[in-house]
């Protein structure tokens, strides 16, 4: 029993491995789908809570955000704009998680927002790169 209980557990945590990875590796890999779709996850949800709609169209919602979102960032104007507002809005997620975890240090809290949003942005022109090529 305690054989089939190990195996059981190694067998969930490999999954639990690969699925974080496989996460990572597309915020990486390709940062504007990985944006792409959790906008659209969370339009679709918004449209749900705040509008009170089916969820299927709610799903339709997200799928035309997903589609539309990503066919904009594949222009040069979209690009530009999406591209660095969403590395300014994650160099601000990582600064207010160094906020609290600083002791509310500022130097900190702006070294670590301009640094994660130059790291993100080339993270979008890598990936902007890779689908244009």
């Amino acid at each position: 029993m305690a054989v089939l209980f190990t195996m059981s557990l190694s067998l969930i945590l490999a999954i639990a491995v690969m699925i974080v990875a496989t996460i990572i590796g597309l915020f990486i890999g390709n940062i504007i789908l990985f944006e792409s779709i959790g906008i659209a996850i969370a339009t679709g949800n918004l449209a749900s809570y705040f509008l009170h709609i089916h969820p299927a169209f709610c799903l339709l919602i997200g799928i035309g955000v997903l589609v539309g979102l990503f066919l904009l960032m594949n222009t040069k104007m979209g690009f530009w704009i999406i591209g660095v507002s969403m590395s300014l809005l994650w160099g601000l997620f990582i600064a207010a998680i160094v906020y609290s975890g600083t002791g509310r240090d500022m130097v900190w809290v702006y070294a670590s927002w301009g640094l994660a949003a130059l790291f993100i942005f080339a993270l979008h022109l890598k990936a902007k790169r890779r689908v244009t090529d």
